[in-house]
């Protein structure tokens, strides 16, 4: 963070435990049903006096799809001088809620399903990627975390982005920021979570671009020489932002309309360490919404 300066505690790693250089994902493959089947079903006991309407939730195993409205003498088994009338929530999902209304008497329920096309797992997919160099220099490194929601297609441009920000070390850092002035103060209360500051610390040789991570804020009572902590002193604001150093290197020819050199073949789209807010295009700005000046990130 230029012209500011922050106070200790700094915490410096060299990210070595942070390494990521074998992905491996297993990602299930569903095909939905032909025909409709039950898809979720409940021999619980139900009793509704007249008017009285009860919601049941209805989770299947499976996601399914087109379910249908349960059918009276069909998917519902039940006695008595009424009629239950159904709706439901919704047709397609993993869980819909049933409500039912006892009409003309009373309903006693003792079976009740829901049938539609359920979308069960066809086959499971190995998406493997792996950074042979980083494998050779630091040994094998593999991803803990899975990607349960993913396509196969989704999985690899995952597997591939981890490998290219995590197949080489990125320095990590804590370091603190005290509202001593308005300018400290600025900085606590307008940075979020993934903007670029630059940091410097003249003992470890450090002066690079990081990614802010995390942001955790205090308010501390800070008492003058001679008083209690018990006493009521003046409160300071400070915030300790964790930060990961950027490995993306910013282009020097950034792809511009209108520009000659910086045009399609020739300019090239800014990676997310460009994503400058004094440079990238916001309409209706005066100047960033101009072709030629504002930059298009991402």
């Amino acid at each position: 963070m230029p012209d500011l300066d922050f106070l200790p505690p700094f915490g410096y790693s060299h990210g070595w435990r942070d390494i990521v250089n074998d992905v491996s994902f297993d990602v299930d493959e569903r095909r939905p049903d032909a025909q409709r089947s039950v898809v979720w079903e409940s021999t619980d006991t139900i009793a509704l006096t007249l008017g009285q309407s009860i919601q049941v939730q209805a989770k299947a195993s499976d996601p399914f799809r087109d379910a249908i409205t349960p059918v009276a003498g069909t998917d519902i088994i039940y006695s008595g001088t009424g009629i239950p009338q159904t709706t439901i929530s919704r047709r397609s999902g993993q869980s819909t809620v049933i409500t039912i209304i006892a009409v003309g008497g009373t309903v006693t329920i003792t079976r009740l399903q829901l049938r539609a096309r359920a979308v069960p797992v066809a086959r499971t997919v190995k998406v493997s990627a792996a950074d042979s160099v980083s494998v050779q220099r630091h040994g094998q490194r593999s991803n803990p975390d899975d990607a349960p929601w993913a396509g196969q297609h989704d999985a690899a441009a995952i597997a591939q982005l981890l490998l290219a920000h995590y197949a080489q070390r990125r320095p990590t850092v804590q370091l603190r920021l005290v509202s001593s002035d308005h300018e400290h103060l600025l900085q606590i209360l307008t940075r979020t979570i993934s903007d670029m500051v630059t940091i410097s610390h003249g003992e470890l040789g450090l002066s690079a671009d990081f990614h802010i991570e995390s942001i955790e804020h205090t308010i501390a009572r800070m008492p003058s020489e001679g008083e209690a902590l018990t006493d009521c002193g003046p409160r300071v604001h400070y915030a300790t932002f964790g930060c990961e150093r950027t490995g993306l290197v910013v282009p020097q020819n950034p792809f511009t309309f209108d520009v000659a050199g910086a045009g399609f073949d020739d300019g090239v789209f800014d990676p997310a360490a460009a994503d400058n807010p004094e440079h990238v295009f916001i309409f209706d700005h005066p100047v960033q919404g101009q072709f030629d000046f504002g930059r298009f990130g991402t």
